[in-house]
């Protein structure tokens, strides 16, 4: 499938326009609503895009992101009034304007920190000068900094999965990055299921551009083949993975094309 052209895009977001208020938005942070970028803390929606899912907000049923990042970080740098911000894959989330926080994620936080120091003495991680992202419940590694990050790519891996097997944790996969997070069952998908159901919503808009997204998509799915309408948007890029651009009705490129869409969703 190739990228839609503004003739598709078009038709695609009048159909979702149509129905605003029976119709939830489910939204990926990086790579979808904020470009990639080398430092993970410098991530930052483009310019408008703030201000437009508050617009969305008040016309459709929910606008929710969901993210593997924690909620407070989605919540501080994409502020708007009636958006949700679940993070680490839906098992934290602002509510009344403090995060939530599911207790098997406390429960085996220091799992988790007890990982992140073996990683830091890890000579993979060392050697390759590997970044460490520190996600309070989940230690991520970078490797987007890292000079030829396909030739340190296998020894990471096996660095990753040792030491999640040996703390209890497990890795999550994504563009250049390890994530090591309690074996906590959760991902994108049942954020998607909670969101569409706790806001009555018989329709869905889920955008994503990484692995991660995959399952949110699936969750799409079923709920199309239930009678609820879907739409998957799939963000490209060079690092896209193929199987989400396969799983995609809509390909829009980059979080331009995502801003693209959001703002005929208004026209």
């Amino acid at each position: 499938m190739t990228h839609a052209p503004e003739t598709v895009l078009a038709d695609q977001a009048a159909r979702v326009a149509a129905q605003p208020q029976t119709t939830a938005l489910c939204l990926d942070f990086d790579g979808t609503l904020a470009p990639i970028v080398n430092d993970p803390n410098q991530a930052r929606p483009l310019p408008g895009m703030v201000e437009l899912l508050g617009q969305l907000a008040v016309r459709f049923a929910a606008v929710a992101l969901l993210s593997g990042r924690p909620a407070d970080y989605l919540a501080q740098h994409a502020a708007a009034p009636g958006v949700r911000y679940l993070g680490l894959y839906g098992l934290q989330e602002i509510r009344d304007g403090q995060p939530w926080v599911d207790p098997r994620l406390e429960e085996a936080r220091p799992a988790v920190m007890a990982a992140q120091q073996d990683l830091r003495d890890c000579a993979a991680v060392l050697d390759s000068r590997a970044y460490l992202e520190d996600k309070q419940y989940a230690v991520a590694i970078h490797t987007r900094r890292v000079a030829e990050p396909a030739r340190w790519a296998p020894a990471i891996d096996e660095a990753a999965r040792q030491i999640a097997d040996r703390h209890g944790l497990k890795v999550i996969l994504g563009k250049l990055v390890w994530e090591l997070a309690p074996a906590v069952h959760s991902n994108k998908g049942d954020a998607v299921r909670r969101v569409t159901a706790e806001s009555k919503a018989r329709g869905v808009v889920v955008a994503g551009d990484d692995l991660g997204d995959l399952s949110a998509f699936a969750a799409a799915l079923q709920l199309k083949a239930a009678g609820d309408e879907a739409l998957r948007i799939a963000v490209d890029s060079p690092e896209a993975p193929p199987a989400l651009i396969n799983e995609a009705d809509l390909i829009v490129d980059g979080p331009q094309g995502v801003l693209q869409f959001l703002r005929r969703l208004l026209a």
